[in-house]
């Protein structure tokens, strides 16, 4: 039986009341509902695991904040662009280089993409 909508956004909303900081408190308001608590995805949403193969490829990095999920989430720039450093560590285990910074993100976040699972495709695809 799958929980309900309640139950789901009852949990979510008591870790983020745990959450150590507030990208981390972004991340479970923002990002888990279609992510899950852990990163892990589900068969229609990539498991944030999977950052760690696209983490060296050319355009990852504006992919990433392009994604409808990130480039449409409510939060700032500034807001997005520190949840999308502490996540790319998190899930990662190494900091994005350069920092990603608010003007970076509303420049990328203007132009989200249409279908990012091609563009995933396309990135990771053999050159």
């Amino acid at each position: 039986m799958k929980p309900s909508i309640a139950c789901v956004l009852a949990l979510v909303l008591a870790s983020a009341a745990h959450a150590d900081s507030y990208e981390e408190h972004d991340y479970l308001l923002s990002c888990s509902g279609c992510h899950r608590i852990d990163g892990g995805g589900s068969n229609v949403v990539p498991s944030f695991e999977g950052l760690s193969e696209l983490a060296d490829t050319p355009g990852a990095r504006e992919y990433w904040i392009r994604v409808p999920g990130a480039a449409q989430a409510p939060l700032s720039d500034q807001r997005l662009a520190a949840l999308m450093n502490w996540l790319v560590k998190r899930f990662t285990a190494k900091a994005p280089e350069p920092l990603y910074t608010a003007a970076e993100v509303a420049r990328l976040r203007a132009k989200p993409l249409r279908d990012p699972i091609a563009e995933r495709r396309r990135l990771l695809a053999p050159h």
